[in-house]
């Protein structure tokens, strides 16, 4: 290499080293802290999000080890809200990378612009709040103490764990019955419902009178394949209200399974009133004590199909050329 091109390369290491040095963040250096110091996770007993569209869940810490309190403690999954509350307890002070007001909106953790608010209570009643906002890179996330200037980088927490819908927080399947145990289901609704019944050999069976066509086996497992499985949008509670609809319900859903020793029988589904603050119906299942709401792609087939639209197509006759 000659001496001109050991220069140059030399040049163009240090303006990398001068890049780095510029735009990374800045460390607290001896000061380095946690963001709150009294905060303990198990002193944590409620945690509060909020999301840039205004929508809030509030998590609580019980016996179960998380509940959605506003929806008559719906259990939370196992493990979602201790490993939430490791990402945030440890968030430390030791990636500075603003410290004025101006940068707040630009990073997404001012009052009034941010990704997330995090409001954490203990059970001392010590309240915490934590501004969640744009990711610099994979996974993390700028943060901002309530009440300060300082912006920091949180390396292991993002918008992304801190969802304020319910569906991120909780098992997203509502009701569930194995496919091969299901024996028939019947479907009442505005269209009149329909009945199918399984044979031995797995096909359905369209039962009514009045029945014209053939029935399409790929419509039917594949309504028979949704009935088996179906996710909420969020948990309400277990109190009927009289706006959820289900006093006279627009779908009825029975499902009817084999006799096992785990018990078995006939399981409905009542599909209420649309919720208005979802894109959904609320919906009851005689296996939970819970209303919940569903998404509207979730229900409209229970909502709309009939009888006629299980049945095949006919057939558009092709006419013969002629010579």
């Amino acid at each position: 290499m000659t001496t001109k091109n050991k220069v140059l390369a030399g040049l163009m290491g240090l303006q990398a080293v001068l890049l780095i040095v510029v735009f990374w963040p800045a460390s607290s250096g001896s000061g380095i802290e946690k963001m709150f110091p009294g905060l303990k996770e198990v002193d944590v007993i409620g945690v509060t999000i909020t999301d840039s569209e205004g929508r809030s869940i509030r998590l609580a810490r019980s016996a179960l080890g998380c509940v959605l309190p506003d929806a008559d403690d719906y259990p939370c999954l196992k493990d979602k809200f201790p490993d939430f509350l490791s990402l945030v307890v440890p968030i430390t002070t030791a990636s500075l990378v603003a410290e004025t007001k101006g940068s707040h909106s630009r990073l997404k953790v001012a009052d009034d612009d941010f990704e997330r608010v995090i409001d954490v209570e203990t059970v001392g009643g010590n309240r915490y709040k934590l501004y969640l906002g744009t990711s610099p890179r994979g996974r993390s996330a700028h943060v901002r103490a309530d009440g300060r200037d300082q912006v920091y980088v949180a390396a292991s927490l993002s918008a992304f764990d801190a969802s304020a819908e319910a569906a991120a927080w909780v098992d997203p399947v509502y009701f569930s019955v194995p496919q091969d145990r299901v024996l028939a289901f019947t479907l009442e609704n505005g269209s009149g419902g329909l009945r199918l019944e399984k044979e031995e050999s797995g096909d359905w069976t369209l039962v009514g009178d009045g029945i014209q066509g053939t029935l399409d086996q790929t419509k039917a497992q594949s309504l028979a394949r949704r009935a088996s499985s179906l996710r909420l949008l969020r948990p309400l509670g277990k109190e009927e209200l009289d706006s959820y609809g289900l006093k006279e319900p627009i779908a009825v859903l029975t499902i009817s399974t084999k006799n096992d020793d785990s018990g078995s029988g006939d399981f409905v589904l009542q599909i209420g009133a649309e919720y208005d603050q979802e894109k959904g119906f609320v919906v009851k299942s005689s296996k939970s004590d819970y209303y919940v709401v569903m998404g509207e792609s979730s229900v409209q087939d229970f909502i709309d199909k009939g009888s006629d639209d299980l049945l095949e197509s006919p057939s558009t006759a092709i006419p013969e050329s002629t010579q």
